[in-house]
């Protein structure tokens, strides 16, 4: 198993559950109570795709130490993973987000790769789990 994530500063836990099926599931049950696996699709293929188009900036933002801008991103990644059930990667760049409101994370020369390492591992356990 590959190294976990790692950012100075910001707490990473490596046994929370990569999927909350249990928020996934409120968001996704239908009216009749059958989960609705279809509207799962749409909107995880919508969050991905808008991520990774957020994470098309990270190298600039962080070669130009940018903390706020790298802020905006995160916040953005990780409201919409919590609310489909990505729960590690949620709570990971809620972290990174902390840790720059707190002025921890004030260097962002080595952050690029861990916040693309956690995004595609919760990409990857989502498509797996739904067959997408």
């Amino acid at each position: 198993m590959p190294e976990a994530p790692y950012i100075k500063h910001v707490k990473y836990d490596e046994n929370s559950p990569i999927i909350d099926r249990e928020q996934l599931d409120m968001l996704v049950v239908s009216d009749g109570g059958e989960d609705d696996l279809e509207l799962a699709g749409e909107l995880f293929e919508l969050f991905a795709n808008e991520s990774a188009a957020k994470l098309d900036a990270l190298p600039e933002v962080c070669s130009q130490g940018d903390a706020n801008q790298l802020r905006n991103i995160v916040h953005f990644v990780a409201g919409s993973a919590g609310n489909l059930g990505l729960a590690r990667l949620s709570a990971f760049y809620r972290g990174i987000e902390q840790a720059i409101d707190e002025q921890r994370l004030t260097d962002l020369s080595e952050v690029e790769a861990p916040i693309r390492y956690e995004f595609e591992i919760a990409r990857d356990a989502f498509r797996t789990n739904f067959n997408l």
